[in-house]
């Protein structure tokens, strides 16, 4: 079996945030993590650390946690950036592979909104069905290139082999995705071809879903504005 046929062998990569397998994170000695990242330039000066609170999985367990992020300044300036990890998303306090996991949850079902079976039983009632709406709504208009993102970056893995080995029988939405009545059905649809895209390529390759994530986010942190 290859891609889409495996996803229920997946469970076991995706238990863990992007802070238990790498990426960046800096452990703190009371539990809290610390994103450092990369001066954005020259000129810029590190200017101390913020922090939130994010939702991340721990052992396939939601966990709250403190997250530190370096602030940067531009010298001679009152212009400030912060290094955003590269599971975090602006304005969203859960980290991209649990967010990822639930719309797949809900996009992917035979079921509507109030009765959809999470992928993980342990995200039960982590976030509102209201979060989830507003996810969803936050994330279509970005839909094509969250699609190509993770497909540059699925194409990255897959190389030397084709795209088409994981997926041969291609990756068009079923139609119990058709025939819900979305108001951008066509954007839903790409949505949910780069989460079978991603999930997929991770149970064929046998790599963390929070890992190919984080390579397909840094791909797409070019539409996105980091200013404070």
């Amino acid at each position: 079996m290859s891609g889409i046929s495996q996803l229920s062998q997946l469970q076991y990569l995706v238990r863990d945030s992007l802070f238990e397998i790498g990426g960046g994170y800096v452990r703190l000695p009371n539990g809290e993590l610390r994103f450092d990242g990369e001066r954005p330039g020259p000129g810029w000066n590190a200017h101390g650390h913020f922090s939130c609170k994010i939702w991340m999985l721990d052992d396939g367990r939601a966990r709250k946690r403190r997250l530190w992020k370096r602030r940067w300044l531009l010298a001679g300036t009152t212009r400030t950036l912060h290094s955003r990890p590269p599971d975090v998303l602006p304005g969203i306090r859960f980290c991209t592979l649990i967010v990822s996991l639930k719309l797949w949850a809900w996009l992917n079902a035979e079921a509507g909104l109030h009765n959809y079976a999470e992928f993980l039983p342990e995200l039960q009632g982590c976030g509102s069905r209201r979060s989830l709406q507003r996810w969803l709504r936050k994330l279509l208009p970005l839909a094509m290139d969250i699609q190509q993102a993770i497909r540059l970056a699925v194409v990255k893995r897959c190389e030397p082999r084709p795209l088409e080995r994981i997926f041969p029988g291609g990756l068009d939405p079923p139609l119990r995705v058709d025939r819900k009545r979305w108001q951008d059905g066509s954007l839903v649809g790409a949505l949910w071809t780069a989460l079978a895209m991603l999930l997929g390529t991770s149970s064929d390759m046998k790599l963390h879903v929070a890992t190919l994530l984080a390579e397909a986010r840094r791909r797409c942190e070019g539409t996105e504005d980091n200013r404070m």
